[in-house]
């Protein structure tokens, strides 16, 4: 989906939640939006405090448990000490490289939406293992 397109859907999607759209939470928004690298909030932090010195680590953390708790965002905890955020909440799996620590969005798994006897609130599947890059490198050395 196109940028604008998307930014402008998850913007209303606050204003009909009656979410007062702040700076903070609009450059966040734009952030998550642009860097599709499932950040930790010290990352999207780390990544902003620079051209917006008033942004604070208290205002990161904050508006990302609320976005994940409007859905805009989904809290990842592929490790068990830091939280990562996804912008796409569409259900899919997760692979992360114990290697380079990168993570990959896994679009061609199918996940189960339903289990017989029970209403399925949300499904999270994480593989760990060696990316192909890494493996790539390994066999080059």
């Amino acid at each position: 989906m196109e940028f604008k397109k998307e930014l402008e859907d998850k913007i209303n999607l606050l204003r009909r939640k009656r979410i007062v759209i702040t700076t903070p939470r609009l450059i966040i928004l734009e952030y998550l939006l642009q860097n599709r690298i499932h950040p930790t909030a010290e990352e999207v932090y780390q990544d902003l405090r620079q051209r917006f010195p008033s942004l604070s680590l208290a205002s990161v953390y904050n508006t990302l448990k609320l976005f994940s708790r409007l859905g805009i965002t989904t809290e990842l905890l592929l490790d068990k000490e830091k939280a990562r955020y996804d912008i796409n909440t569409i259900p899919h799996a997760h692979f992360k490289c114990l290697n380079c620590g990168k993570i990959y969005d896994l679009l061609d798994i199918k996940l189960p939406q339903k289990v017989t006897g029970h209403k399925v609130l949300s499904t999270q599947l994480y593989f760990y293992g060696v990316c192909q890059e890494c493996l790539k490198k390994r066999s080059n050395k």
